[in-house]
């Protein structure tokens, strides 16, 4: 119980200032009004959980009424989170007390040799330990702030999971858990994988009541729990149905990384690693947890058997359900696999004997001394949306857009805020299109957009117009405890007309390739489009890309066309594999106020009726006065981390940035990761035009460096700007992949600007 009310006031400082997930926020929203179809809150809807939140909503609101209806909803979600932390602490020292002794009431179990199991454990100091390192591990920690349901279903499951265990003695403890568990899944329907075993379990030792006892009692509790929730459920669904087609639409968008969508090896390891690494927050701490559980759990299968099978049938069906088909990346998921964890961690700790104090007590203080940090940081600051939205509420009252747009991970807070701001609800996966469309319809007044940091079709709008922008970042972001958390920063765009932007089918970025890919919509499946914004005098523009195929794949014919008009032509086969292009247009875009239409199509070469898959994958058109520039020969493709949102670039011994525009000098910036990951020595780093070396360095470290060239060098060159390396990375020799790249440097960002006079 201390240790329950010691956490419960070590949180209460810290509880959440604003909603910080799309999934809190739909549960917020599900208190203004239930419609899981609606995603309010998400399916399976979860309608015990918000019962609570409503009835604790109005004491909030009578207690502090200047909260702002976010701030309100966050912190009475914060609250049943920490008190539901304090009774799963509460509820896990009894479980792990039944577990120890095989069995709350009457004679505990005996090994196969006889003699009893309770004097082997020593239930005591182990379900002391188990206790305090459940409740100090930092994702438990994390866990009990956020405004989420996982940590009240826990609390209810590990209830019912004592209730069920005392039950195997005791037939109106067994009824009760088996109501209680009905009305756990109310709260978080996966708790079933935590409950239902050990109910089995019962109800198998209880059956010497008799069949028609387990019918009426238990059994009758268990679908009396159920129902409770799930009629009222159904009712304000729409019906079967309806409340079917909304789970499946929330089946069908999930599109994470996991073991059944990806059955190999490399996804399970991930899984592993996700589920009982990060949720420790900390290697070295997680190495020591492991250490100690692995010793546990050998100890226990050796002498201690039936405790092992009955805390495995706790918590090894819901391990397996969540290493299986849940996003493992989103740890709070793995929050029900800590209570197994913590308990062969603290049975190998007593292996120690008289010591055991000495080995368990650093371990707790370092879980301790990683958890607390995550927890203020979490606490410090609302989250970095609802920080953009009041910055944005404060602006638009004296400078308001013509229209909001956002991507879906900010749209969902726009939409908790129930501020004024002239909300266009997204098309997700394509949110870029709504800007889109508005200037392709002749809009011409300042937009806003937020944005989620780690998406990318930003990218299909020019650069040029997305220099105007705030970016706020979260100071809890990197915990590893919120991993899966959506989104982690916020990016607030003030947009003016545009000079160009793109449609669906260009791959400017890994993002927006994938999903040209997946929906068949590239240049070799329907011409891909561009606008162009009016404008007097030349333009010169640049475009590139990739040919797809595998050797003996037919050639592609690309054609770009402006105004209707071809304008270039040019053949590119698998061999050659990347193009990269400059192209005049004099004439500018013509007459007329609208905006200008290209196009690039791409076919295969005649006779050949298979297709020559190509990806366009640079494109910059800008006034002939302004440069434009692209990424030459040397370079590998871009990659893309989706979890991060980083994205980077390698270099080979060789990479070349051609540049186009007015005479001039450049400044070429590289932002990228230390090469001393990969090499024992720093590598020479030279940047040269026309043979000469303008500049050079030697990285031991993440870096950001600049050189200038000047323009006589920059001239000479014809505006080839070479990155040359003395060192490469082989990555099929060094892991034993087919990989075959040579790899220089990794760079995150490479800018290549004028030099102003």
């Amino acid at each position: 119980m201390w240790v329950a009310a010691a956490y419960a006031a070590a949180h209460l400082p810290f509880l959440p200032r604003s909603l910080e997930d799309i999934d809190s926020i739909n549960f917020a929203l599900g208190l203004r009004e239930f419609d899981p179809a609606s995603h309010q809150p998400h399916p399976p809807g979860y309608p015990v959980y918000i019962a609570l939140g409503r009835a604790l909503l109005a004491v909030v609101w009578n207690i502090w009424p200047g909260l702002s209806r976010v701030e309100a909803e966050a912190l009475t979600l914060g609250l049943w989170s920490v008190l539901g932390a304090a009774v799963a602490i509460v509820a896990a020292a009894h479980v792990f007390a039944a577990v120890c002794s095989g069995g709350p009431e009457g004679p505990p179990p005996r090994s196969e040799d006889g003699p009893p199991l309770r004097s082997a454990v020593g239930p005591r100091a182990t379900v002391v330990w188990a206790t305090a390192l459940l409740a100090v591990s930092p994702l438990f920690w994390m866990t009990g702030l956020r405004p989420m349901s996982d940590m009240p279903g826990l609390a209810l499951a590990l209830c019912a999971q004592a209730l069920a265990l005392s039950g195997r003695t005791d037939r109106r403890r067994l009824t009760q858990a088996a109501l209680l568990s009905g009305l756990a899944a109310g709260v978080r329907l996966q708790t079933l994988w935590l409950t239902l075993p050990l109910l089995a379990i019962a109800l198998v030792e209880q059956r010497r009541a008799g069949l028609r006892w387990l019918l009426t009692r238990p059994s009758a509790a268990l679908v009396l729990g159920g129902l409770v929730w799930s009629v009222p459920l159904l009712i304000v669904t729409g019906g079967i149905d309806a409340y079917a087609s909304a789970l499946g639409t929330q089946v069908g968008e999930a599109r994470g990384e996991m073991f059944w969508l990806d059955p190999s090896p490399r996804r399970l390891a991930f899984g592993v690693y996700e589920t009982f690494v990060l949720p420790w927050a900390s290697v070295p701490l997680a190495a020591a947890v492991a250490v100690a559980a692995c010793t546990g759990g050998l100890v226990m299968l050796a002498r201690e058997r039936g405790p092992l099978l009955l805390a495995l049938t706790a918590f090894g069906p819901y391990a397996v359900l969540h290493l299986l088909v849940q996003e493992t990346v989103t740890v709070r998921y793995a929050l029900p696999v800590l209570p197994l964890v913590a308990l062969l961690a603290a049975r190998g700790l007593q292996t120690a004997g008289r010591f055991a104090p000495v080995a368990a007590a650093p371990v707790a203080a370092g879980a301790l001394i990683v958890a607390v940090p995550g927890a203020v940081a979490y606490g410090r600051e609302p989250h970095p949306a609802f920080r953009a939205i009041a910055d944005a509420a404060r602006r638009a009252a004296a400078d308001p857009p013509a229209a909001v747009y956002a991507h879906f991970g900010l749209w969902r807070p726009l939409q908790a805020d129930t501020g004024t701001l002239p909300l266009v609800e997204p098309r997700r996966q394509y949110e870029w299109l709504g800007p889109a469309e508005y200037w392709k319809n002749g809009g011409d007044a300042p937009i806003w957009f937020f944005a989620d940091p780690r998406r990318t079709d930003l990218a299909l709008i020019d650069p040029r117009s997305r220099l105007d922008v705030a970016r706020y970042e979260w100071s809890a972001a990197d915990r590893p405890e919120l991993s899966g958390a959506r989104p982690i920063g916020a990016e607030w765009y003030r947009l003016a007309r545009p000079g160009w932007f793109a449609g669906q089918g260009w791959s400017l970025t890994p993002e927006t390739g994938g999903l040209a890919r997946a929906t068949a919509m590239g240049p070799d499946h329907r011409s891909i489009e561009a606008w162009v914004r009016p404008r007097p005098g030349p333009l010169h523009l640049v475009v590139g890309g990739r040919h797809l195929g595998e050797r003996g794949d037919p050639s592609a014919e690309l054609e770009l066309s402006f105004e209707g008009v071809v304008r270039d032509r040019w053949t590119l086969s698998v061999e050659d594999r990347n193009f990269l292009r400059f192209l005049d247009l004099p004439g500018g875009t013509g007459p007329g106020e609208g905006y200008a239409r290209l196009t690039i199509a791409s076919r295969s070469a005649p006779g050949d009726g298979r297709r020559a898959a190509v990806a366009v994958r640079q494109f910059d058109i800008q006034s002939a006065d302004d440069m434009v520039y692209g990424f030459g020969e040397g370079w590998h493709e871009e990659e893309y981390d989706p979890p991060s949102g980083r994205r980077w670039r390698w270099t080979s011994e060789r990479s070349v940035v051609r540049i186009k525009g007015p005479r001039g000098g450049v400044r070429l910036t590289l932002r990228g990761e230390s090469p001393l990951r990969y090499f024992d020595a720093p590598p020479t780093v030279r940047v040269t035009a026309a043979g000469r070396v303008v500049d050079f360095f030697q990285p031991a470290a993440d870096f950001e460096w600049s050189v200038t060239g000047p323009a006589d060098d920059v001239d000479r060159a014809g505006g080839a700007i070479a990155i040359e390396v003395d060192r490469v990375y082989l990555p099929g020799r060094a892991e034993g992949t087919p990989d075959e790249r040579r790899l220089g440097l990794r760079l995150y960002e490479t800018r290549v600007n004028p030099v102003s006079p």
